[in-house]
């Protein structure tokens, strides 16, 4: 019921009314292969026959039954099969899709909680084989089954007798494969989980290389990849053990089906006056019969294997998204043009936590000065900030921008209002031009360029190999920290936001750099509120006000 139930959530949110066609297609070329095998049997059973009798075996009937036979199984099943590739291949994008905008809806605070080698396998490793139902295994285990259903009534036509006999030895050897269904799914389960882990060693190892480099951990990593892998390997191996056990069982009923149909044919011939054409045929019916039904022990496992996989996707798309993301009430021409920001009795904790961060905090900020956000560490000065950008919730009082609380206003028209820089920014993996343009997707190349010489970048862009168009290296790693933080501050002009935030921007800089940037943040003044959370003295200074957090 567990693994129907599943399905049944699989089908819903991946395919919709889409379901019917996906399926449709199924069955038709399950029932269509069915009746090709019939037809085959009974070919071969006339020509036999006619060929034992001396008669025409090139006469109209068998003539007739060949073209229809070539007409189902080289042309309309073909057609069926490239619909059928289609429909999964959509589904399969489909899926992926949503598992990857179910990721850019969660809040920050999953990212802070979960390693990103965890994430990393769910959209990718947990995610390739649950499309992978889709791409196959659904076919794989319905079609089998639609053609022994397709078989089994001519067959029992033909010889009931032998037939019976040979349906227990299918019915034995199936329910010995689904047997295994359980033990088989555990170890599915524990091969997720070590891929878990291996993602995570993997992650570590790229994020954490220069550390790795500098302090003797290249074997505490190593073997922490190691022992994942072995555990991995370790599961594999039972899995494939159980699953040749199996396999050998199914030979073994496939060897005692093939001397069970010999000796009862040949009481049939002996005592039943049959003809060899029918023996011939039911033989070769029973062939497809007894390997689909062999198909079925081997894919039903399989697909109940792959379903532990599907229910984690499902229970990644469930995980709470952003809340007051959007609001209906709002739209573009409600987000405030002056954007005086408020904190009024706010209360906040982090999720465990029992002491409050904030409890009846006030504090108010004035649109058109630069504030610097100071205080000791641990007091809350980064966490201010985000809740500003909306990544926590406050769980009581308000804040406002613009005299507009954001949770009416909605995430998107809140951060619509707000330009960010962190201490360490983001680069993208793309040119230094598509890094600036993120901060307006629409803007023009002159308005990237006229941002970057705000931003005091234009001059050592043009130095790079391809000016603009220059490739950056993963985060950016292939300019320095003062290249990279005037390309933010070029992304965060662009984004041309009311409220901009800088967060330890300049702790990190040499003097030369950090007076670049601070030239950056004067030219950015006019008009805006800006929020430096800062520590240095020289940062501190160049402020319009102190906001001292305690």
């Amino acid at each position: 019921m567990k693994n129907l139930r599943i399905i049944k959530q699989l089908v819903v949110r991946f395919q919709g009314w889409c379901a019917i066609l996906y399926f449709g297609e199924i069955i038709l070329m399950g029932i269509i292969n069915g009746i090709t095998v019939v037809m085959l049997s009974d070919i071969i059973g006339l020509i036999t026959d006619t060929a034992v009798s001396g008669g025409n075996i090139w006469n109209t009937d068998i003539v007739k039954r060949i073209i229809i036979f070539s007409v189902l199984e080289f042309g309309v099943s073909n057609i069926l099969g490239v619909c059928y590739n289609n429909e999964a291949k959509r589904t399969g994008a489909t899926m992926r899709n949503i598992v990857f905008g179910k990721a850019l809806m969660l809040p920050v605070s999953f990212y802070e909680n979960n390693h990103t080698g965890d994430f990393m396998s769910k959209l990718t490793y947990d995610t390739n084989m649950a499309s992978g139902i889709f791409g196959s295994r659904f076919r794989r285990v319905m079609m089998p089954v639609i053609i022994v259903c397709v078989c089994v009534v001519p067959m029992f036509m033909k010889c009931p007798p032998v037939m019976a006999g040979l349906l227990v030895l299918c019915i034995l050897s199936l329910a010995l494969n689904l047997a295994m269904v359980p033990v088989l799914a555990g170890y599915s389960r524990s091969i997720s989980d070590d891929n878990k882990a291996i993602s995570r060693s993997v992650t570590d190892m790229l994020q954490g290389m220069e550390t790795i480099r500098m302090f003797p951990l290249q074997s505490v990593i190593g073997q922490k990849y190691n022992e994942a892998n072995e555990r991995c390997g370790r599961n594999m191996k039972k899995q494939g053990r159980i699953e040749s056990v199996v396999a050998a069982l199914r030979n073994a009923f496939d060897l005692i089906g093939a001397v069970a149909f010999l000796a009862m044919g040949i009481i049939y011939i002996q005592k039943y006056n049959g003809k060899v054409g029918s023996l011939l045929a039911l033989y070769t019916m029973y062939g497809a019969f007894q390997y689909n039904f062999l198909m079925m022990g081997q894919y039903i496992p399989s697909l109940t294997s792959w379903l532990v996989n599907a229910e984690r996707v499902l229970e990644f798309l469930e995980l709470p998204e952003e809340s007051f993301r959007n609001c209906s009430d709002y739209n573009a021409a409600n987000v405030p043009a002056q954007a005086d920001v408020e904190f009024d009795n706010i209360t906040f904790a982090y999720e465990g936590q029992e002491q409050n961060i904030f409890d009846g905090y006030n504090a108010a900020f004035t649109m058109g000065k630069s504030y610097a956000i100071t205080g000791e560490s641990g007091r809350g000065k980064s966490t201010l900030m985000k809740l500003l950008m909306g990544f926590y919730r406050i769980s009581g009082g308000s804040i406002r921008i613009g005299g507009h609380d954001i949770y009416e206003l909605g995430l998107e028209n809140t951060r619509k209002l707000i330009a960010y820089i962190p201490q360490e920014p983001y680069m993208f993996h793309d040119t230094v031009r598509e890094n600036i343009r993120n901060g307006n997707p629409a803007a023009s190349d002159e308005e990237i360029i006229r941002a970057a010489k705000k931003a005091n970048a234009h001059d050592f862009i043009l130095q790079l190999e391809n000016g603009y168009d220059t490739i950056l290296g993963e985060r950016g790693n292939t300019l320095s920290g003062g290249q990279r933080q005037r390309l933010a501050i070029a992304r965060a002009i662009l984004k041309n936001a009311p409220v901009i935030i800088l967060d330890e921007a300049t702790s990190a800089l040499d003097n030369e750099s950090e007076q670049l940037i601070q030239q950056s943040i004067n030219d950015m003044k006019d008009g805006r509120l800006i929020l430096m959370i800062a520590h240095r003295p020289s940062t501190i200074a160049t402020a319009d006000a102190e906001w001292r957090i305690v």
